[in-house]
């Protein structure tokens, strides 16, 4: 989905809101969302009359790349 808005929360295991805002999506039809280290983070993305919704991390080991949210 090429440049596309959505709205994006994160939110992080101690219930601060880390970002809460719509982000358009890139040509790739990825979007980049910058988080703090060493949390665990509830994340919901919302548009096109669809959601997705789950848990990301973003220790040492985490992966920085993430594909499998889908919208539904």
């Amino acid at each position: 989905m090429v440049q596309k808005e959505f709205n994006v929360k994160a939110v992080d295991q101690e219930g601060n809101v880390l970002v809460n805002e719509t982000i358009s999506t890139l040509r790739n039809g990825f979007f980049e969302l910058w988080l703090p280290r060493n949390r665990r983070i509830e994340l919901q993305i919302r548009g096109l009359n669809r959601k997705a919704q789950g848990t990301i991390e973003t220790f040492e080991d985490s992966k920085t790349c993430i594909t499998t949210f889908q919208l539904r």
